[in-house]
């Protein structure tokens, strides 16, 4: 017998088969599909196949019900033997790594016999797919990359889930439910607006097997599980609802919000003062329609989601509270924008309008410098040409337009500009783009030598971090901090949702050292300016209030404190 992981690893490269021979979309789909419904059933896939009941699971009937028993049962099966003899050896397994196409996995196995993944691993780590037609040395280093994760994918899980595609996914889980119950109010780690998830959570009032059901038919939900009140979802995440009545609807909310920390403090509190007000089963406890009046009866503000995290939430709450908590609202100037002078897709005027619909009164337009090859950062002869246009685009629009640059940190710590020239700027934002594997003392002293410059700098994503593809830094965060709170300078809070760095998590250490913030939107695209939201709610995740926020500043004022010498 397989496990169920290898079970639904079989099942994907027959997709992969089915694919490469051009078979019908619904055919390699359904395969597909049954590949995810399979990985969520765990020990449950046992059971299934010895009663012969895989055909109860949405989406599974005779004909991949008869596959799923064989694979499971022998560990491979007549029709997954017979696609593999069909095709060139290892394509089944080939045309699963990430960049590989048809098209490529048949030039490589023309060029260099690669015949498994492990093959095209050992080929790309020797330099020789750069060889092959088509391929550079940059695909060599992504292929190689693709490899060793395809290479461990039956160790792995998932990755999570960011922010925004989890939202998306959120509201439209969120229509379906409201069709079925009263109310249904997002709960859980995504309201609390964390980087990533891998669960989306549900408070609802009504019957939360009616609910289940009303979400069964959308693509996204593989299956569902009526007795633990759960959908498993496409992307490796799950849908799990919490029911409750409407009396109880503010116990239930605060109970599913905060993390565990964060729950049980209001517990304690609420036991201090002789009052139940979160229980397992919601029974036995003092009822409370709504999260405000919970609260409020331990003599506490309301806290916002994004702050019970088991914190010192609650001591401020209860000296207070949190109405100067940063929100949308406040932010005044779109800040780290790039153009088509180095890698954005629009004009300085273009950006500048938009920025203005949207509210704004001033936007710093911050191009890549020169070092920046790969982003064709401004070169030092095209810095005047683009300082006319803005001046130009500036008679054109109500907002002002603020000339910047995202000056690389070299290896050496130092920008690279000229200190003549970074002097010109009303605004400069201090990045690394390469190097980021430098080791701790290194990197240190790199951003040490940085930060320490004279000038008025914005440290941009300060740690360097990709989610889910890059890992932060190695260097010493609070170092770095004291360092840029003797010097001048203020922290970004980039709202790039694969970025969202600097990470909430540290955002506390800044505020105590008196570091000012800009909520930025590293932003390549006038589309780019819809990020906003989400630098907003990491910045609300480390307390920040309007007041320690630069680019909550007008105009002028914004100027003034960020203006280099």
């Amino acid at each position: 017998m397989q496990d169920t992981r290898q079970v639904s690893l079989l099942l994907d490269e027959i997709a992969a088969l089915l694919d490469f021979a051009g078979e019908s979309r619904f055919k390699i789909k359904a395969y597909a599909r049954a590949a995810e419904v399979v990985n969520t059933l765990g020990d449950e896939l046992a059971p299934l196949v010895e009663q012969g009941r895989l055909r109860e699971l949405e989406g599974i009937g005779a004909t991949l019900a008869h596959q799923i028993e064989e694979i499971f049962n022998t560990g491979t099966s007549e029709y997954l033997e017979r696609l593999r003899r069909e095709q060139p050896p290892g394509v089944g397994e080939l045309v699963q790594v990430q960049g590989l196409t048809p098209r490529r996995v048949r030039a490589l196995h023309e060029g260099l016999g690669i015949d498994s993944v492990v093959s095209l691993r050992d080929a790309c780590a020797a330099g020789r797919v750069r060889t092959v037609g088509g391929f550079g040395v940059k695909t060599e280093e992504k292929l190689l990359a693709a490899c060793e994760r395809w290479l461990r994918r039956g160790e792995q899980t998932p990755d999570p889930v960011l922010l925004p595609r989890a939202l998306e996914l959120a509201q439209l889980l969120e229509k379906r439910l409201l069709s079925a119950v009263e109310t249904a109010v997002l709960v859980g780690a995504l309201r609390r607006a964390e980087e990533s998830v891998r669960e989306l959570e549900y408070v609802v009032v009504g019957d939360p097997v009616r609910a289940l059901e009303a979400v069964a038919g959308l693509r996204q939900v593989l299956r569902i599980d009526r007795s633990k009140h759960v959908a498993y979802l496409t992307e490796g995440l799950t849908l799990k609802l919490h029911p409750t009545r409407a009396e109880t609807l503010g116990n239930a909310l605060v109970a599913a919000t905060g993390n565990a920390e964060h729950v049980a403090a209001v517990a304690e509190r609420a036991r201090a003062r002789n009052v139940i007000v979160t229980t397992d089963d919601g029974l036995g406890a003092a009822p409370f329609e709504t999260e405000s009046r919970l609260y409020e009866s331990l003599g506490l503000a309301w806290v916002p989601p994004e702050l019970r995290n088991g914190g010192d939430e609650l001591e401020v709450a209860e000296h207070g509270g949190f109405a100067d908590l940063l929100g949308p609202s406040d932010i005044r100037g779109m800040v780290h924008c790039h153009t088509t002078y180095s890698d954005g897709k629009n004009s300085i005027v273009e950006m500048a309008r938009a920025a203005h619909e949207l509210g704004m009164q001033y936007i710093t337009i911050t191009d890549h410098s020169p070092s920046a090859h790969y982003a064709r950062g401004v070169t030092l002869d095209r810095l005047e040409e683009q300082w006319d246009e803005i001046a130009a685009a500036e008679e054109q629009v109500p907002i002002r337009i603020l000339r910047g640059t995202e000056s690389d940190i070299l290896s050496d710590g130092s920008l690279d500009f000229p200190d003549s020239v970074l002097e010109r700027f009303d605004v400069v934002i201090a990045s690394i783009h390469a190097r980021h594997r430098m080791d701790h003392a290194a990197m240190t002293a790199r951003l040490t030598r940085a930060l320490s410059l004279p000038i008025f700098k914005i440290w941009g994503h300060a740690l360097g971090r990709i989610l889910n593809h890059r890992p932060p830094i190695d260097c010493d965060v609070l170092s770095l901090l004291d360092t840029l709170a003797a010097s001048r300078g203020a922290v970004e809070i980039n709202a790039d949702p694969h970025r969202l760095d600097l990470p909430p998590s540290w955002i506390p250490a800044a505020r105590e050292r008196g570091l000012p913030f800009v909520v930025s939107v590293d932003a390549h695209s006038t589309r780019g300016f819809g990020v906003l939201r989400y630098g907003v709610s990491m910045a609300r995740r480390g307390g920040v209030r309007a007041s320690e926020v630069l680019n909550a500043l007008p105009p002028g004022a914004f100027v003034e404190r960020v203006r280099p010498v």
